[in-house]
């Protein structure tokens, strides 16, 4: 088979899909997850998927719903669509011009993902060990992500994710209660894997509020600081009286290959989070990988509260064998009374076998997302 991708049609759906409980953090909550999903089908009937996990307010990053939405269907899918049938790199490297010129990481991964899967769909490997030029481990564990739940709620909870084999843990904390909760669980359980996720809530001020934490036995804090950008952090980090020994791990500060760079270069991360979507797709997740292994920063995976259609690529990255830790990755039926693949998100005992088929390897329901679209637009 040839490799030039000859375009029948680019669909784009944006969906939402209600969530079983309101995922709560310190900027934001959601109730209903909106995204927008992306369906290229070629010439020959193959077909490939992808997922831009952006969410309706600004609360995580600048990118939103609407806003990817004008720049996939009005700019990146109409010009793609006027391009001659070209190899999967071509593609590529337009979408990386646009990643430079637009800086909207997760709209150009979500076609970036359509279009991989596209490719490695027709010539018959997975997207995710192709790009990284690697086999995947068979199984991976899972990482349960606890949002923002009242305190009397908190040890409950975690005793049902412990029960279910689940021996890592990440809470959702803020200044208002967030050592509070953390010592809470960590009394409750002296070994569990534990990390939180602050979300940018602490500021500057507060360096000694999250030096608390040091004594908790945290695998990292991550994002405790009101990041303005990475200069400006060096700069404070410099001059502050540093006292935090938890490893501190980036998330939202980071953006693209470029910041991660500059936050290796000049020590202002110990740990890093990765998201596909965040980092502008699997092209620039590989280069981040890769940049991490070169300079002995561990990384893990997390995840956006997406659909499996985005949260099977970091299943599937998780399976690379050289995580930090058990990504934010649990089973959709926690979120959603109906994913949009088969199979979807699933662990027995706290472990699952990881798909490794062509593509995404497993199959994307297009009666589902027809089912969840509030908006569609076929080019």
């Amino acid at each position: 088979m040839n490799n030039i991708l000859n375009f029948k049609s680019i669909t784009a759906y944006r969906v939402a899909l209600p969530l079983k409980f309101e995922f709560k953090t310190s900027q934001g909550s959601v109730r209903i997850r909106e995204s927008i999903i992306i369906r290229i089908e070629d010439q020959q009937g193959y077909v490939g998927y992808g997922e831009c996990v952006a969410f309706r307010d600004p609360f995580y990053t600048a990118e939103t719903v609407d806003t990817c939405w004008i720049k996939l269907v009005d700019d990146y899918i109409f010009h793609l669509r006027l391009m001659r049938p070209k190899p999967l790199m071509t593609y590529v490297k337009q979408l990386q011009f646009w990643l430079k010129r637009d800086a909207m990481p997760m709209t150009i991964a979500g076609l970036e993902n359509a279009l991989i899967h596209l490719h490695c769909s027709r010539i018959g490997v997975n997207s995710v060990s192709f790009m990284m030029g690697q086999p995947l481990i068979d199984t991976i564990r899972s990482g349960v992500v606890i949002g923002d739940v009242p305190i009397d709620e908190l040890l409950p909870l975690i005793d049902t994710h412990v029960a279910n084999g689940c021996n890592r843990i990440k809470l959702k904390v803020s200044p208002r209660d967030g050592y509070e909760r953390t010592q809470l669980v960590r009394q409750a359980y002296p070994n569990l894997d534990l990390a939180v996720d602050a979300n940018q809530s602490y500021t500057y001020d507060q360096i000694w509020e999250v030096a608390a934490y040091n004594d908790l036995g945290l695998l990292c804090i991550e994002e405790p600081f009101q990041i303005t950008n990475l200069t400006s952090y060096k700069k404070w980090r410099l001059d502050s009286d540093w006292t935090i020994t938890t490893p501190i791990c980036l998330d939202e500060s980071v953006l693209g290959y470029d910041d991660l760079s500059y936050a290796i270069e000049h020590n202002l991360l110990d740990v890093f989070n990765v998201k596909v979507g965040r980092l502008g797709g699997l092209v620039q997740t590989r280069a981040a990988i890769m940049l991490c292994r070169e300079h002995q920063i561990p990384y893990w995976i997390g995840s956006m509260v997406e659909s499996s259609i985005s949260k099977m690529m970091h299943v599937q990255l998780a399976a690379l064998g050289d995580s930090y830790m058990p990504g934010d990755l649990s089973d959709s039926s926690r979120y959603f009374e109906c994913d949009l693949t088969d199979p979807d998100i699933q662990f027995v005992d706290g472990s699952m076998l990881v798909p490794k088929g062509a593509g995404l390897g497993i199959s994307v329901l297009d009666n589902r997302i027809e089912d969840y679209a509030i908006q569609k637009r076929v080019l």
